[in-house]
C-alpha cells in the first residue's frame, strides 16, 4: 500500500544524502559562508565535531525571515528556474544543506545584516523550530551545530575515530581554503589552532601558508587557455612525488572536484619518471563557462560532468606535459637554439688544430671468458634448509639485481629477492609483534619532517601500534614529527627515514584494511622495508637471503599471495625445447 512518507521521516532521509559525517557539515556551511560574502571563516569542532559544529562568518546575514525560511527544504535565492541550473557561479544551489542538518543535529542560528541594528536567532531540533527571536549579535552568520546524529544512533555508531573523523573536517577545510586565497580561514579544534590562514593575494600563497616552503619549492607553474578550458596552477617534480595520496587537488569554476579520469590525465605525463604506486602532487584549476559543465550529478556535488570530457583530458595532459618541460622537470629536445651557447664540436675542433684524446677503457687483462668458474663455498646450505630444495653449490646466478638462480636436484629455482625480502621481514616483525618486543634501530642522528596536520592525526591514530612495532614517532606540534627509530630492516638515512615514513602513512589508511590489524601492517612494513632497504646483492648475501628463507614458516608466498619463487623442473624444461 503506497502512502506520504512523514515529514520527519522525509527528512531524515534526505539528510543521509547530504549528511554523511561531520566534515559533511563543516563543507557545507563554509560554502554557504562563502557564498554569503564572507571575508573571514572561523570553523570550530569539539571531539571531532561530533559534539559541536561551529561556523562563524562575517557576510552578509539573513533577515528574520530568511532566517526561519532556510531550514525549509529547497528554501534558495541561488535559482528560480530549470535555466538557472545551467549557469551556477555559486557553491550552494540546492536549499538542502540546512533543513538536512537540522533534521540529524540540534542547531541554533545567529545572524545579523550589516544594516540591521539587531540580530535573529533561530534554535531547530529534528527538523522542527524550538524557538526563534531577536538577539545582540555582530554582523554576519554564527551557527552552532550540537549533537550531531543524536537522534539517529545508527548513524553515530558508524562513525570512525575522532581522529578518523578530524582528519575529513581537514580536508573539506583546505578544500575550500585552496579556492578561495583572498579569505582569511580559521580551524580550531577542541579549543586549539590547526590551522589560522591569512588573507593572501594568489594560490601560491595559499598552497604554501597550507603545506610549507618545502612542499612548494618542488612546484612548477602551469597554465594554458582555450576555448574549452583555462587551466593554471602547479605540479609537484617527479622526485617530490610520495607514496601517500593526498595533496592531488582539481577545481573547476572555483569549487573542489573529484575525478578519476582526470587524474589519470595529469599522470600519464608523469609515467617513467616516478615509481609505480607514487603519485605527483598538483593543484589545478580549471575555468570553463558554467553550461559546459554539470555540478549536479552528485549529492555532494564532488563530481562533475564536462560536455567535452576527452578533450578536457587531452589538455590537462598537455599542460602538465608542457609544464614538467618548460620547468626542466622531464626528459625533452629542444630545437630552438636561439640564444644558446655556441658549444664547439668534433669536427670544428679538430678543424682548428685542436687535439682529442681518445677514450680510456678499462679492462682486466688477466679475465679469461672461457675459464671454468670457482667453486663456490655454500657455506654448508644445506644444513640450514631441512625442508628446502638441494642447491648445488657451484651455480649460482644473479641476474640484474632482482632474481637469483640456482640449480637443484630437481631442476632450475629462481627466487624473486625483494619478495623474498619481504617475507623474511614479514615473519620476522609478526614474531616481534607477538612477543611485544621491538627491534627498534635508532637512526643517525633525529630526522625531523614536516607533514600535513591530517597525516600527523594519521601516525597518532596508532601510536600505541607503531610503538610495538618498533616505531619512535614524536609530534612537535604544527605538523613537525621527529624520527628518533625504525623497525630492523628500514634505512636509517634521512632520505629514507622520509620515504619509510610516507609508506607508512600510505599503510595507515589503506581502505582495504583488515580486522586483524597487526598482521595487515606487518605484511605492508615488510614490502615497505624491503622496498626501501633494497640494495645491490653480492654472493654472500644471496646465500644468506636463501637460508634466512627457507626458514620462514611460509617460503613460497609473500603475505598478499604473490610468488617469491619458482621451480622450473626437468620435465618443464622438456616440454618447453
Amino acid at each position: 500500500m503506497l502512502k506520504v512518507l512523514p515529514e520527519n521521516l522525509s527528512n531524515l532521509i534526505a539528510a543521509g544524502e547530504v549528511v554523511a559525517r561531520p566534515a559533511s557539515v563543516v563543507k557545507e556551511l563554509m560554502e554557504n559562508a562563502v557564498d554569503a560574502g564572507a571575508r573571514t571563516v572561523t570553523v570550530s569542532v569539539t571531539d571531532a565535531g561530533r559534539t559541536l559544529i561551529q561556523v562563524i562568518d562575517d557576510g552578509c546575514g539573513m533577515t528574520p525571515e530568511e532566517a526561519s525560511l532556510c531550514f525549509e527544504r529547497h528554501a534558495t535565492s541561488k535559482i528560480s528556474e530549470a535555466a538557472d541550473l545551467e549557469h551556477i557561479t555559486t557553491f550552494g544551489f540546492r536549499g538542502e544543506a540546512l533543513p538536512s542538518i537540522a533534521a540529524v543535529a540540534e542547531v541554533t542560528l545567529k545572524t545579523r545584516r550589516p544594516e540591521d541594528s539587531v540580530g535573529t536567532e533561530v534554535v531547530m531540533a529534528a527538523s522542527k523550530q524550538v524557538s526563534a527571536g531577536p538577539v545582540s549579535a555582530p554582523s554576519g552568520t554564527n551557527i552552532a551545530v550540537r549533537n550531531l546524529f543524536y537522534n539517529v544512533p545508527a548513524r553515530r555508531k558508524f562513525l570512525k575515530s575522532d581522529n578518523s573523523e578530524l582528519r575529513a573536517v581537514i580536508q573539506e577545510f583546505l578544500r575550500v581554503a585552496l579556492t578561495r586565497p583572498e579569505l582569511a580561514l580559521r580551524l580550531i579544534s577542541g579549543g586549539k589552532d590547526i590551522y589560522n590562514l591569512r588573507a593572501v593575494e594568489n594560490h601560491k600563497r595559499r598552497i604554501q601558508d597550507i603545506f610549507g616552503r618545502e612542499l612548494t619549492a618542488d612546484l612548477a607553474e602551469v597554465g594554458e587557455e582555450t576555448s574549452v578550458v583555462t587551466v593554471h596552477g602547479y605540479v609537484g617534480a617527479p622526485e617530490a612525488a610520495r607514496k601517500t595520496a593526498g595533496n592531488q587537488y582539481l577545481f573547476i569554476n572555483g569549487r573542489y572536484f573529484r575525478s578519476a579520469y582526470l587524474h589519470k590525465a595529469v599522470c600519464r605525463p608523469y609515467e617513467k619518471l616516478i615509481p609505480e604506486g607514487y603519485t605527483p602532487t598538483y593543484f589545478l584549476w580549471l575555468e570553463t563557462e558554467p553550461d559546459k559543465v554539470d555540478v549536479n550529478i552528485h549529492p555532494a556535488k564532488t563530481e562533475v560532468k564536462f560536455a567535452e570530457e576527452q578533450m578536457v583530458f587531452e589538455m590537462l595532459a598537455a599542460v602538465v606535459r608542457e609544464g614538467l618541460g618548460r620547468n626542466a622537470m622531464m626528459p625533452a629536445i629542444d630545437f630552438d637554439m636561439k640564444g644558446a651557447p655556441d658549444i664547439p664540436t668534433l669536427q670544428s675542433t679538430v678543424s682548428r688544430g685542436g687535439y682529442m684524446a681518445p677514450p680510456k677503457i678499462d679492462f682486466n687483462p688477466l679475465f679469461d671468458p672461457f675459464e671454468a668458474p670457482k667453486p663456490y663455498d655454500g657455506g654448508g646450505m644445506q644444513q640450514l634448509f631441512e625442508d628446502a630444495p638441494a642447491f648445488a653449490e657451484d651455480e649460482f646466478i644473479l641476474l640484474r639485481g632482482k632474481y637469483i638462480v640456482t640449480k637443484t636436484e630437481q631442476g632450475l629455482l629462481a627466487v624473486h629477492i625483494g619478495r623474498a625480502r619481504e617475507r623474511i621481514f614479514y615473519e620476522h616483525y609478526l614474531e616481534r609483534i607477538a612477543e611485544r618486543m621491538p627491534v627498534a634501530q635508532q637512526t643517525l642522528f633525529p630526522v625531523s619532517l614536516q607533514r600535513t596536520p591530517d597525516e600527523v592525526l594519521t601516525l597518532e591514530e596508532e601510536a600505541a601500534t607503531l610503538t610495538d612495532l618498533g616505531f619512535d614517532i614524536r609530534s612537535l606540534g604544527g605538523g613537525t614529527l621527529v624520527v628518533n627509530a625504525l623497525p630492523e630492516g628500514y634505512p636509517t638515512d634521512s632520505e629514507g627515514v622520509a620515504k619509510a615514513i610516507d609508506e607508512l602513512i600510505a599503510a595507515l589508511r589503506d581502505e582495504t584494511l583488515s580486522d586483524d590489524y597487526r598482521t595487515f601492517l606487518a605484511g605492508k612494513m615488510a614490502r615497505s622495508a624491503a622496498a626501501a632497504g633494497a640494495a645491490t646483492l653480492t654472493r654472500q648475501g644471496a646465500q644468506d637471503l636463501l637460508a634466512q628463507l627457507f626458514q620462514c614458516r611460509q617460503s613460497q608466498r609473500t603475505a598478499d599471495g604473490r610468488k617469491v619463487s619458482v621451480l622450473l623442473t626437468l620435465e618443464d624444461l622438456d616440454k618447453l625445447l
